[in-house]
């Protein structure tokens, strides 16, 4: 209320302490207490906002008519019913600038008082100073003028809001109505357009699912093709097998065989060689029983014709000579030619026999790197048949996988169909629901 008694003035020892002071008191008193500081300057015209200012603190603050302050999110609510720009930091910035907030101060909570400094700021260089300093009570006049003012402010405006309320209540069952006709078409609507939404899912995943299915049947016969040629390169791989082993087997037999013929041959060419060795010995022993007999031949003659001997010497010798030629060399002879004839025989016989060891020795080598190369084919074999015995197992896995993911498709499939028949059904439920 406007003050009806004696002047009176804020208590505290500087200007931030009587605005302190001033806080304290209820939204209604600080904006009394501003009105009448500045009442003839630019308060009456005034009046009437910052009543709405208080009725609008009054509504926001939950102490209400006692409250004295607002928190900053209740100080938001105010501006922004205020039309206000300006945020709480920046009308504190501002504030602290002209000294209503100390530079150290940290407010929490914001009075009525510290708005009506920001908002009538441009009213007065020195508003904060003379809002605190300026003495209260001595114009009465003027007090009880804005005090008749502020009443009539108050009646006008509890009318308007009797009004109002009344206008709101009415229109509020409009829009009520209005609401629930729009929210049952909203839902059908929204309903219509999930139903269509889902429809549109399950045939993309019905598409999705018939995609999956023609891969995985693709995959499927790829993977059973693959293991028919796999099967078929195992019993390649498996005859190729069985094969080289015989071919292996047949190259040891010849190789075998050419040895035992080779030291066969040895064993015969060694006995010839023994034979001739024989034959040669022999035939050494009739030359040099030849060699004799020509040498004594020889001797005799030069003795009986050794003018330098003695007659009866010399006759005695031709006498020797004459008897040592009376005896028949024929024999000898014979024994010779037939020497010399065994042995050009065994010498031919060693040879053959030479050549033929020679020949089983090479057949033996041919036959044993035949063997060589059969093994190493029948290993290969093996080896691939082992390759080809893995890969179609792997194949058959494989072709059972795919016939197990062909099957899970193609159910995956039927589920989407089913799906999208069911979403089809609902949207054309929704349609209808929304037509009636």
């Amino acid at each position: 209320q406007p003050q009806k008694k004696m002047a009176s003035q804020l208590e505290g020892a500087t200007d931030l302490d009587k605005l302190h002071n001033l806080c304290k008191k209820t939204h209604k008193e600080q904006a009394v207490w501003f009105l009448n500081a500045f009442w003839d300057d630019f308060g009456k015209d005034e009046a009437e906002k910052c009543w709405i200012f208080v009725e609008q603190c009054e509504k926001i603050d939950n102490a209400g008519k006692a409250g004295n302050e607002l928190d900053e999110m209740e100080a938001h609510r105010f501006l922004e019913k205020a039309d206000e720009a300006h945020t709480v930091l920046e009308m504190r910035s501002r504030l602290r600038k002209t000294g209503a907030i100390g530079e150290n101060e940290r407010p929490k909570t914001v009075p009525l008082s510290h708005y009506l400094l920001f908002k009538f700021d441009d009213k007065n260089t020195n508003l904060f100073h003379e809002l605190v300093t300026r003495t209260q009570g001595d114009n009465q006049k003027q007090i009880e003028e804005a005090q008749a003012k502020l009443d009539a402010v108050s009646k006008a405006f509890e009318e308007a809001a009797s009004t109002a309320a009344a206008a709101a209540a009415a229109l509020k069952e409009a829009q009520s109505t209005e609401a629930i006709a729009k929210a049952a078409e909203a839902d059908a609507l929204a309903a219509e357009a999930s139903a269509l939404a889902a429809e549109n899912d399950a045939k993309a995943r019905e598409a999705d699912a018939r995609a999956k299915e023609a891969d995985a049947k693709e995959k499927e016969a790829a993977a059973k093709a693959k293991e028919a040629d796999a099967r078929a390169a195992e019993s390649a791989a498996q005859k190729k097998d069985t094969a080289a082993k015989a071919s292996a087997e047949s190259a040891r037999t010849r190789e075998a065989a050419a040895k035992e013929s080779a030291a066969e041959l040895a064993i015969k060419e060694e006995e010839l060689r023994a034979s001739q060795a024989e034959l040669e010995a022999a035939l050494a022993e009739v030359k040099k029983q030849e060699d004799a007999y020509n040498q004594k031949t020889a001797t005799l003659t030069a003795k009986s014709e050794d003018e330098s001997l003695g007659v009866v010497t010399r006759n005695r010798t031709k006498n020797e000579l004459a008897q040592h030629l009376a005896e028949d060399p024929l024999p000898l002879r014979q024994a010779k030619i037939t020497a010399e004839a065994a042995v050009r025989k065994a010498e031919k016989a060693t040879k053959a026999a030479a050549e033929a060891k020679e020949a089983a020795e090479a057949d033996a080598v041919k036959a044993g790197e035949a063997r060589a190369a059969a093994d190493a084919d029948a290993n290969a074999a093996s080896a691939a048949r082992a390759a080809a015995e893995d890969a179609a197992a792997q194949a058959t896995a494989a072709r059972e996988a795919a016939e197990a993911s062909a099957r899970a498709a193609e159910a995956a499939r039927a589920a989407a169909e089913d799906a999208a028949a069911q979403a089809t059904a609902a949207r054309e439920e929704a349609e209808r629901k929304r037509a009636a």
